[in-house]
């Protein structure tokens, strides 16, 4: 028999079987070999008493904050600095790209002041 060893909030912790293990934690859900296999083809993170998976987001706000800032500064450094850091790329831009390159600049550092930040942001569209 399969099981998953869980927390209280159905975050999966680790996998057990009988076959293997001679002491297996609890709390546990048991699974099925189908289960079992879904959830390790979806990377389900999380158990239903049921046996069923999911992917659940059990991240915090301060864990969220950090992965959109991370996600913003990546495009910033590889999408916006090779234009807006390149002094003859940037010369080459009409200035009405110059704008739209300057606004969505602008918008992705204001990503942090949007409400709902961070668990609800909304991407700028790069020109």
């Amino acid at each position: 028999m399969r099981y998953a060893h869980i927390n209280e909030n159905n975050r999966l912790l680790g996998w057990y079987a009988d076959e293997v293990h001679s002491t297996i934690p609890t709390p546990k859900v048991v699974v099925t070999d189908e289960q079992w296999q879904t959830a390790l083809d979806n990377n389900h993170n999380s158990i239903n008493a049921d046996g069923s998976g999911s992917v659940v987001d059990f991240s915090n706000d301060e864990e969220k904050a950090l992965s959109v800032r991370e996600s913003r500064d990546n495009i910033l450094v590889t999408v916006v600095d090779p234009i807006a850091g390149n002094a003859l790329r940037w010369a080459a831009l009409t200035s009405e790209q110059r704008t739209a390159w300057a606004t969505y600049r602008t918008a992705l550092l204001d990503v942090p002041a949007q409400a709902g930040f961070p668990s609800s942001i909304t991407w700028p569209t790069a020109p």
